[in-house]
């Protein structure tokens, strides 16, 4: 029998963050490297624009409806969503993003968050 307060004979605490790790590793926004630790999440960079959300919902634009809007980060402290055929700019704080793509209904976040800053008429 286990002592209380050792992982069970076979399972290790971080067999969970593991398959989640390789989950999110999945997504073509969230870079994973790999090391002597096996798979790691490395969160977006300065060299990745994001098209999917982390449920694969395509982003559309809250302008023109057209999923040809994507997320930009530009450092560690913004992101920036632009849309290619309207030309759709809002710049929001990482932890804004962050909120809005692990939430379900990102495509509607994405369109309040714009009618709140007055980007869009109602």
């Amino acid at each position: 029998m286990a002592e209380k307060g050792k992982p069970k004979a076979g399972k290790t605490e971080y067999a969970d963050a593991n398959v989640t790790a390789q989950n999110l590793s999945r997504d073509p926004g969230v870079k994973a490297q790999h090391g002597s630790g096996g798979t790691k999440v490395v969160p977006h960079n300065r060299d990745s624009t994001v098209t999917l959300s982390i449920r694969q919902e395509k982003l559309t634009c809250p302008r023109c409806g057209e999923s040809t809007i994507h997320a930009e980060f530009p450092d560690q402290f913004e992101a920036w969503m632009k849309c290619s055929s309207c030309d759709f700019f809002m710049g929001m704080s990482n932890d804004e993003w962050h909120r809005m793509e692990n939430s379900p209904n990102i495509n509607a976040k994405i369109k309040k968050m714009a009618l709140k800053k007055e980007l869009l008429k109602d």
